[in-house]
């Protein structure tokens, strides 16, 4: 990312389509990796309409004085993610298990530990590490059998999704790519291309924590009635939510890997988290499509016993 200021900043956003184009090239495929065993035919028709729609974003604003290219372009993206969740909504929701949910609260506590307004209160801190180890000792322990307990498990994986996507590296990762704060930090083609998918799959569970927020209501629609809506939200969820116990050497083998790489970047800084907190967002989905083999039932061979020659 080259530095520029306000007096070049068209020709400062085509300098830095090196960037740009893989972010869109990210958005793209994550629309449709997201809809892997879901897709059918005419969905093709849905992503180009979204395509084409997306164009809106480059339209000025009725009180725009100074048109903003680099605003613009990044409209252009959050134009495609609001139609595409309103035209997948139904098909895009999540499953997850209980390995995901501990990698992303690992994922979660990691970028809190970095986030000042966290840190600067003992409370908050102690209060969020709590709320962190339940899910941790759900993956040995498995006491999610029940509708509230796979409720609130969802709950949890989708706050922790918005507070990753409302911290500082992945603003500021954006910000950098469409030119937004003319800071002279590079964005590479590879991260980029990560933020564009990180960008559509936040935005996508969003829409989920917004939708069971109950006063968010639509027209005139009474309390009683949003509340219903509600209700049936959190089962949709509940129905998402694997409980499953899985091996619980899986479970050790994910802490250990994934809690020993966070904490030797924690101190070590070995990859700047404007790169690896994207990476894990798309890395994450990828790895929990990929199952090991379930353990076949028992073959049992039928014996039969050879007669007892009595001698009679």
């Amino acid at each position: 990312m080259r530095t520029c200021n306000q007096a070049d900043e068209v020709l400062c956003i085509l300098m830095n389509l090196d960037a740009v184009w893989p972010f869109y090239a990210g958005v793209f495929l994550q629309s449709v990796f997201l809809l892997i065993g879901r897709f059918e035919q005419n969905d093709i028709v849905k992503l180009l309409g979204c395509c084409a729609g997306s164009c809106v974003g480059l339209i000025p604003g009725k009180h725009e004085d100074h048109y903003n290219p680099s605003f613009h372009l990044l409209a252009i993206a959050g134009v495609f993610s609001v139609m595409y969740v309103a035209l997948f909504k139904e098909k895009i929701l999540q499953r997850i298990n209980k390995e995901l949910l501990m990698v992303w609260t690992l994922i979660g506590f990691y970028v809190a530990l970095q986030t000042r307004l966290i840190t600067d209160s003992p409370a908050a801190i102690t209060v969020l590490a709590v709320l962190s180890v339940i899910p941790v000792i759900n993956a040995f322990a498995g006491f999610d059998k029940g509708f509230g307990w796979k409720v609130y498990f969802y709950m949890w994986f989708l706050v922790v999704l918005v507070f990753v996507a409302a911290s500082k590296f992945a603003y500021s990762t954006v910000a950098n790519i469409f030119g937004l704060n003319h800071s002279d930090t590079a964005v590479n083609s590879f991260t980029a291309f990560c933020v564009g998918m990180s960008f559509l799959y936040l935005a996508a569970n969003l829409w989920y924590l917004i939708k069971l927020c109950p006063m968010v209501k639509s027209g005139n629609q009474t309390f009683s009635e949003r509340m219903n809506e509600v209700e049936e939200e959190m089962e949709t969820l509940a129905s998402e939510y694997d409980d499953e116990q899985v091996r619980w050497w899986k479970s050790v083998l994910l802490l250990a890997v994934c809690g020993f790489l966070l904490a030797a970047n924690y101190f070590r800084h070995y990859v700047s988290d404007e790169t690896l907190i994207p990476f894990l967002i798309v890395l994450l989905p990828v790895v929990d499509k990929i199952k090991l083999p379930s353990k076949g039932p028992v073959q049992t061979m039928a014996t039969t016993d050879p007669p007892i020659n009595t001698g009679e």
